[in-house]
């Protein structure tokens, strides 16, 4: 079948070239639709539960609100976590759900389950959804300056508020605009206890009477001389003036008004802040963060944001600065894999026309490189994968392979067009050449596509990272296995033409067939050393592997710096805004930095449950060409004289410009406030792991358990157990305890002995102390509330508070100081009311009386405030009466309330509790932050050291776990350790396919083993590349081992095709008689067409060697993929041209004793004497312990151990085997 594509490709070849055009075409149109990113998204789905219920301190939130949230959500459909941040006055909830779950479904199902909780939640609370955004979510941040120093922070804020966060907000894929920073505007009454006194008026009345202050009411409509006109009550409060001169009471009998500006003072102020922002080191400022919804086009939303700041900022001296943006991030890992793949197409261009010497010949595979590559994009446009350094890293570790199905087939077109006759009809040789490998070669293609799929098995944020890449490279690979059966012949018969130089001739083959013969020789005359040699190989890399280390992932360099240091509870806002610019002065003074977006505490968002302990400060870096220049140690400093040192330095810089580590080290230096912590990392890999395991550090270890207390105390324990060990930066719990409280506890036996009750009380705390909004403003577009309270000096420290005075009663009787007053109308109690009651049971008030439960005057005063049994109150009567009743506005004169200090009613004291409070799945738990050095220490061994440390600490009492506590090693690794048992899986899988293909292929199972033998040859090379370069095992490494697997078997599969076509020649022919007629056959297979295989493995290896040196975003990713894979084929391509022809040779030669020749097809394993059945193992035995110790945690040394022992003593047995056998001598002497 595959022939006939290809004859009929050949001869129709204006056809293929027409339709290749329209693929062409197709491509370059999806190309423009793809959208780009820097990285996929790696984020869980999540759906986010916000509660606001201010004021309330985090153990009530926790027991009132996230508690009974997170025990019903818990149990909702695909939610795998459930974790609750209890703060002041906030609660928030992070829903995860199973990987793949619609968001949008995920939303319905918090809905849902939100519903029916909703009544075991306080009155007024209601929990809301955060926005449809995913964990990298937070695009793009800027801040407001004011150029011409006309407006303050109150005005800044403002604006972004009311006009620049709506408008922004507006902009297709915004899913939020968080305003961040100034002063919110508010109205504030500060009410003077003494003048409440003086008037007799309480707090509650006062209230009463700013919520009656601005309103606006609608009269439908009367109709004049045939119009209609809508009726409107105007009364909304548009100045201070307004709200100073409310009413609150009409004092005497002339019905003097007592307003609010008679009890205080009316003014403007700033609301209560959670959090604040700092920028470069200047001083507070006015700035928002833009949250792009989940699936959109972040760098088309970005743009589209500048584009809308620019046309709605004023003419006055207001401009935006960016102090972060992901679209230059975007554009730069573009620009970064762009460069790579430019790159790599030129060199593996120059291969193949240095090679051939033949341009137009050359032509053949450089043209159908771009096709191959471009046609890879319909797919990602019609499946949704972006365009971001993992996808376009799967066609860059691709480009290599994708030409040597066309390399193989032109140069076989050169070998027989070399005997071809001048003049003869070309187009039969070039069928028949492309015909003859074009089979195999598309389906050594198939193995590296098909050898790659495994990629799809990995979950989590490894499939989420990777599985873009696994869909690019089986795109371009299975469109270049498409091109090479059609494209490749069409071009062929329309490029190769003229004369074609023959091999002998050719200066690269000279070169190449001189070295390479004598090898090929010495190995064949010398079979024990070669396999002795290629055994001693394949175990030197096992001392290497327990030295590598491990890691989750690769950093990946953002460009940009995110500084997140943390300090103990109880740190107030005025000093967290010193210190937030202190450190952001000393981070502007570094010439690397660009801006500095100091923020701490939260923004105003669901997606942002920042304490104020905590600071996030995104740090703008220049480019790195103009960071400083450090001296860099180079083989010649130390002798090299001045002149010399000048030459070779146009080759070997002994400058370079700082890296990341070093300039953030530099930054911790200069950065040790006492009191905090610190932590550099990066904005969106902060973020998604935050998300994924809770924690921001590279590890984090959780303490699960049912008291704060044993928690705190396990964790601070555990900072003592953990600091000691090396590569630790830093070790802090976040307290659990140390918050600082004022705690009121009502004394129930005095407030009863004032007739009031705990929630009298506890009103006033919450409305003298704390400060209500009591209405919202409405001034245009401009909405701001109204809060009335008692000043500083009645609330400032302690004394202050148990002095505070309380309204505990009024003289004429009637209910508490903060019972409700509304009614239409007052009602008096009949002091003597019978017992049958009823509607009678009370009557109106008269004029100037007022209601027994508001104002009582005169001889009054002794009516009860309660009915006789049986007797009715109306509803007016137990509210209170109306505040514009009789009794509130024109009674006759005020009573006099009494006032008791607080102290008095409740016990006022200081304690410490929880500044928050966390819990996971219903259980309380505290978190430990381990920062550590990455350049010392791999995550993977500084984990079993800090594992082996707690265990010791445990044995020796210095940590002791209560009954229900445990612990659990969070951040990157756990990651890893998802990953490891993933690969499990993986790796088997991967060998277990291209073992299928190979059989399906070759349908003999010895020459499958004989193929497979390049993949621990080429794990050899993977091994020491990675050491050489101190890359640590990774996610990353392991999908570039992944890689080469089928690139590896690939080399196999060339040099068994071109040993297979030469023995079948000579054994047609019959010269196929003795063990050097099979040498010959080899010798033919291996040496004379070497130049394929070389031009394979080269344009393979070549086109990754930019990934290997390139810089930028997205490069440390691509160089651990590349790296093993660069490696791999370098010993791979050796060994497999030294030791499979020695292999292959015995296996023949075993046939030939046998008298098997005749058999082309043997029965699997029953051809497979005891030296090949011994060589196999020898071979295979350290690839199968290696992965067996993915299964096993046993020591390394006991598996070296192992793996050395058995290969030696098969290896050593088969060689024995080879000497000792009858004929031995005629193999080893082969002259």
């Amino acid at each position: 079948m595959i022939g006939g594509i290809i004859e009929w490709s050949a001869k129709n070849r204006f056809f293929v070239v027409l339709a290749a055009m329209g693929l062409a075409a197709g491509a370059y149109y999806a190309m423009r639709e793809v959208p780009l990113d820097a990285i996929p998204d790696l984020s869980d789905t999540q759906v986010i539960v916000f509660t606001e219920w201010m004021g309330r301190s985090p153990t009530l939130v926790e027991d009132q609100i996230t508690y009974p949230l997170v025990t019903s959500l818990v149990s909702a459909p695909k939610v795998t976590d459930v974790r609750g941040f209890s703060m002041f006055g906030m609660s928030f909830l992070y829903v995860l759900f199973e990987e793949g779950t619609d968001v949008y479904w995920a939303r319905s199902r918090v809905l849902e389950y939100l519903g029916s909780v909703r009544e075991r939640l306080p009155d007024g609370v209601s929990p809301t959804l955060g926005p449809d955004a995913t964990g990298v979510g937070w695009a793009f941040q800027y801040t407001l300056v004011d150029k011409s120093g006309n407006h303050d922070l109150a005005e800044l804020r403002t604006f972004q508020d009311f006009t620049l966060r709506y408008a922004v907000a507006a902009v297709p894929g915004v899913a939020e605009v968080a305003s961040l920073g100034g002063y919110e505007k508010q109205y504030q009454v500060i009410v003077e206890p003494r003048r409440l006194r003086a008037y007799g008026i309480p707090l509650d009345e006062v209230i009463r009477a700013v919520r009656g202050s601005s309103n606006d009411v609608g009269g439908r409509v009367v109709e004049m001389s045939g119009r209609e006109y809508y009726v409107r009550g105007r009364g909304y409060i548009e100045n201070l003036g307004d709200l100073a001169g409310t009413v609150v009471r009409a004092s005497g009998p002339s019905g003097t008004p007592i307003r609010l500006s008679d009890l205080g003072e009316v003014r403007f102020g700033p609301d209560m802040r959670r959090g604040l922002l700092e920028w470069n080191g200047t001083g507070e400022a006015v700035g928002a963060i833009v949250i792009v919804r989940d699936k959109e086009n972040a760098l088309e939303v970005i743009d589209r944001v500048k584009e809308k700041l620019r046309s709605v900022l004023p003419s006055d001296g207001i401009d935006f600065e960016v102090a972060y943006d992901r679209s230059a991030l975007i554009r730069r890992s573009i620009d970064t894999l762009t460069h790579s793949l430019l790159e790599e197409a030129i060199v593996v261009s120059v291969v193949i026309i240095l090679f051939l010497l033949h341009f137009r010949s050359a032509l053949v595979p450089i043209l159908s490189l771009p096709i191959g590559v471009a046609a890879a994009f319909i797919p990602m446009a019609v499946i949704g994968v972006s365009s971001n350094i993992m996808s376009l890293g799967g066609i860059a570790i691709a480009i290599g392979a994708m030409v040597d199905a066309a390399i193989v087939m032109v140069e076989n077109a050169h070998k027989k067009l070399e005997k071809h006759p001048p003049g003869a009809p070309t187009l039969p040789v070039m069928i028949d050449a492309a015909r003859e490998v074009g089979p195999a070669i598309f389906f050594s293609l198939l193995v590296i596509t098909v050898g790659f799929l495994p990629i799809f098995a990995l979950t989590g944020q490894p499939g989420r990272l990777f599985i873009p890449m696994a869909f690019t490279k089986t795109f371009v690979m299975f469109s270049s296995a498409i091109l090479a059966i059609t494209l490749g012949p069409a071009l062929m018969a329309i490029f190769i033409r003229g004369k074609i130089r023959h091999e002998a001739d050719h200066p690269i083959s000279k070169v190449i067939l001189r070295a390479y013969k004598p090898f090929v020789y010495v190995a064949l005359r010398n079979p024990i050393t070669t396999i002795s040699i290629a055994a001693f190989a394949i175990l030197s890399m096992l001392p290497l592997v327990r030295h590598l280390g491990s890691e989750f992932m690769p950093p990946l360099n953002e460009g940009d710096i995110l500084y997140m240091p943390t300090t103990f509870p109880n740190i107030s806002i005025e000093q967290a805004k010193v210190e937030l610019q202190r450190q952001d002065r000393v981070l502007a003074s570094f010439p690397e930095v660009l801006s500095v977006f100091g923020k701490i505490g939260r923004a105003e968002t669901a997606t942002d449950p920042a304490p104020l302990t905590m600071v996030e400060t995104t740090i703008r870096l220049r480019p790195r060409e103009e960071w400083r220049k450090v001296d860099e140690e180079r083989w010649y400093s130390g002798w090299a004289p001045g002149w010399l040192k000048a030459v070779l330095r146009s080759v070997w810089a002994d400058r370079r410009p700082l890296t990341w580590e070093e300039l953030t080290a530099k930054m911790n230096v200069a950065l040790q406030p006492p009191g905090w912590t610190n932590a550099f990392t990066m904005p969106i890999k902060t973020r998604i792991d935050m998300l994924t395991t809770g924690v921001r550090t590279p590890i984090g270890i959780k303490v699960f358990g049912d008291d704060l207390q044993t928690i705190e105390h396990v964790g601070t324990a555990l900072e003592a157990v953990i600091s000691p060990i090396r590569g630790t930066r830093s070790v802090l719990y976040e307290r659990n305890l140390g918050g600082l409280y004022i705690d009121i506890i009502p004394d129930r036996a005095a407030l009863a002995r004032q007739g009031m009750t705990v929630d009298d009380l506890q009103r006033t705390i919450e409305a003298a102390i704390g400060g209500m909004p009591i209405l919202v403003t409405v001034e245009g577009r401009s909405r701001f509330s109204i809060n009335v309270r008692y000043p500083q000096d009645v609330r400032s420290d302690i004394d202050a508070l148990r002095a505070l005075p309380v309204p505990v009663g009024r003289s004429g009787g009637g209910m508490g100081p903060m019972g409700a007053v509304s009614g239409p109308r007052q009602t008096l109690i009949a002091q003597n009311m019978p017992m049958g009651g009823g509607p009678a049971g009370s009557i109106p008030a008269p004029p100037g009386l007022g209601s027994p439960m508001g104002q009582m005057v005169g001889p009054m005063s002794d009516v009860p405030t309660r009915a006789p049994m049986g007797g009715a109150l109306s509803g007016a009567a137990m509210s209170g009466g109306s505040a514009r009743g009789a009794g509130g506005a024109s009674g006759s004169a005020p009573s006099a309330t009494r006032y008791l200090p607080l102290g008095q009613l409740a016990e006022v004291k200081i304690v410490s509790g929880p500044p928050m409070v966390r819990d996971e799945d219903g259980l309380l738990v505290g978190y430990v932050y381990v920062d550590i050095d990455t350049n010392q220490r791999d995550i993977g061994g500084y984990v079993d050291e800090a594992k082996a440390a707690v265990e010791r600490a445990r044995q020796e009492g210095r940590l002791h776990l209560t009954s229900g506590m445990f612990l659990k090693w969070t951040g990157q690794y756990e990651l890893l350790e998802k990953m490891t048992e993933r690969m499990k899986v993986v790796l088997p899988l991967t060998l277990g396919i291209i073992i299928i293909l190979l059989f399906l292929h070759f349908r003999n199972m010895v020459e499958v083993l004989i193929v497979l033998c390049s993949i621990p040859f080429a794990l050899v090379g993977s091994v020491w590349a990675m050491y050489l370069l101190d890359y640590r095992i990774s996610t990353a490494v392991w999908v570039g081992v992944i890689a080469l697997g089928g690139l590896a078997a690939q080399t196999g599969i060339v040099m068994i095709v071109y040993i297979d076509h030469a023995f079948e020649r000579r054994q047609k022919a019959g010269k196929i008689r003795c063990l050097q007629d099979i040498v010959w056959a080899h010798m033919e297979g291996t040496v004379m067409r070497v130049r394929p295989k070389l031009m394979t493995v080269a344009t393979m290896m070549v086109g990754l060697l930019p990934l290997l040196w390139a810089e930028g975003s997205g490069a440390d990713v691509m160089k651990r993929i590349a790296a093993p894979m660069v490696g791999g084929l370098a010993t791979s391509a050796f060994l497999t041209l030294e030791v499979i022809p020695v292999i292959y040779t015995y296996w023949r030669w075993e046939q030939l004793l046998w008298g098997k020749l005749a058999e082309t097809q043997p029965r699997l394993l029953a051809r497979l004497r005891p030296p090949a059945i011994l060589v196999g193992i020898g071979f295979f035995l350290p690839w199968a312990i290696g992965l067996a110790m993915l299964y096993l945690t046993i020591p390394f040394w006991i598996v070296e151990a192992v793996v050395a022992v058995a290969g030696a003593a098969l290896l050593g047995g088969a060689i024995a085997y080879l000497i000792q056998r009858p004929g031995a001598a005629r193999a080893v002497a082969l002259t």
